[in-house]
């Protein structure tokens, strides 16, 4: 039975605001750490806050598709929800700083999966056609959390203590369950039900584990060269390509290997994997560079950073609205990368002249250029599969943007965090990346800061134009009128 129009809207808002939370804290825990530290001790965990949530959250994205796709959006969204506010519950009340990562953890299992179904569950009430303007709308999501984020974290935790950044889950989770979960018994659930591949959901947990502790271990708290680097570095592999074979002969695979054969979904996956890692990696290090290499304060950086989220968030709004009148995907991410592979290489040659505010103008046009991939890819990938399959080609971009964007981050600091040793006093060698602007630099150290940064943002730009030819490749079919659960007869 198909849904009314206001019934779709309250379907969109729960899966707005369930996208909201997952998103929201990603970026809301970062200004509570000190605090968090001073209260809990172990200060040489910290970082595990953020690491044990990206961990979880990376593993669990092609899962929860998958899961979705065979046992129901509604059960499963109520299932992550549940995850998710246990795990805030618990990160409030956690006594010790062990126990809090532990409940991160807990809480990314089910975060992760609500990027995954906010989109998955959009795809069974909306036909693609329609897609691309709800995809813009979470667009709006994605930058409001990021600009949100951290200043709702601090206000909170200056106000009230640390411990309500966890508390205000509960209140939103509650209402994002509340506000879907009628609507959702609509939605039909698949009626081939077949066993949970644990084999497979181990393999692919290790693997990807393995590759994000090397990437958040890898020159910090180990040598790149050091054995339990490459060692995790080989059951990577080994896990991963263990994890390829088993998929080729599972009945239900997470991953289905028919994705990597469509002439849609295996360029989708490859420049989401590429534009989105390079945009994290951007838009992670560009407070650093003006804070570091511009020399303005902490606020200010992430003030200028506004710009960028803003104008991704309009095109990505107007691209959507475009694939709705033409029935297309593939014009507007052509029409816009170029735009952004162009601006890059500017900003990448006047990384050292720039001032703040016009740096902070010149990302603002690049975002215009990256807005359209983010609502035209999912939809071209979404597009490409048939209803039984939403969950799992929903998961697997989100998978490879999370995974796109550790490697990106990881690979950009490095980076920069090698070319800068040899500006800083005495040749100091730094742990992580936000090290830098805990540094007093003279002017001069300064200028060869900002000059590592453009060689960055130069090997970003290079990396923004691999993914335009990628996506260059998808082949631009025509979008559906109808609405996926229209595919399938309700139970």
């Amino acid at each position: 039975m198909p849904l009314a129009p206001a019934e779709i809207r309250v379907v969109i808002i729960g899966a707005m605001l369930a996208l909201f939370l997952s998103a929201l804290d990603q970026t809301i825990v970062a200004t509570a750490l000190p605090p968090i530290a001073r209260d809990l001790g172990d200060f040489a965990l910290i970082s595990w806050v953020i690491t044990a949530y990206l961990l979880t959250s990376t593993c669990v994205t092609p899962i929860i598709g998958k899961l979705s796709d065979l046992y129901g959006r509604r059960q499963t969204l109520r299932v992550c929800l549940l995850l998710f506010m246990a795990g805030s519950a618990l990160c409030a009340l956690a006594p010790s700083m062990v126990a809090l990562i532990l409940a991160r953890a807990l809480q990314g299992l089910g975060g992760g999966g609500l990027i995954t179904l906010a989109q998955t569950i959009v795809a069974d009430v909306v036909s693609p056609r329609e897609r691309g303007r709800y995809s813009a709308y979470f667009s709006v999501v994605w930058a409001s959390s990021s600009v949100l984020g951290p200043t709702m974290g601090g206000v909170m935790t200056e106000a009230y203590g640390w411990p309500w950044i966890f508390w205000i889950n509960l209140p939103l989770g509650l209402l994002a369950l509340l506000v879907s979960d009628r609507a959702l018994r609509k939605l039909p659930v698949g009626r081939h039900r077949a066993p949970i591949d644990y084999a497979s959901v181990l393999i692919l947990t290790g693997a990807t584990v393995a590759l994000l502790l090397v990437l958040s271990l890898g020159g910090k708290r180990l040598a790149w060269t050091a054995p339990a680097t490459l060692a995790l570095a080989a059951a990577a592999l080994l896990l991963g390509a263990l994890f390829a074979w088993l998929q080729r002969r599972s009945a239900e695979p997470i991953l289905p290997p028919h994705f990597l054969a469509d002439r849609v979904i295996r360029p989708v996956l490859g420049s989401s994997f590429i534009v989105y890692g390079s945009y994290l990696a951007i838009a992670v290090l560009a407070p650093i560079y003006f804070q570091v290499a511009l020399g303005v304060r902490v606020d200010e950086a992430g003030l200028l950073m506004i710009p960028l989220m803003l104008s991704s968030t309009v095109t990505a709004n107007v691209a959507g609205r475009w694939s709705r009148r033409s029935g297309r995907y593939k014009r507007p991410p052509l029409l816009g990368l170029p735009v952004t592979v162009a601006t890059m290489a500017v900003i990448a040659l006047l990384a050292q002249r720039w001032s703040a505010p016009a740096a902070s103008i010149a990302l603002m046009l690049a975002g215009f250029g990256l807005g359209p991939f983010f609502p035209c890819s999912t939809v071209a990938a979404q597009n490409a599969v048939e209803r039984g399959d939403l969950g799992a080609v929903s998961g697997a971009i989100a998978f490879s943007r999370a995974l796109g964007g550790a490697i990106a981050i990881a690979a950009a600091s490095a980076l920069v965090l090698g070319l800068a040793a040899h500006a800083l006093p005495g040749g100091n060698k730094l742990a992580s990346i936000e090290d830098l602007t805990r540094q007093a630099l003279p002017p001069e150290a300064r200028a060869a800061v900002a000059g590592a940064f453009g060689i960055m943002f130069g090997a970003a730009t290079a990396l923004l134009a691999l993914g335009l030819a990628v996506f260059a490749r998808v082949e631009d079919r025509m979008l559906r009128d109808r609405p996926a659960m229209a595919e399938v007869p309700a139970d």
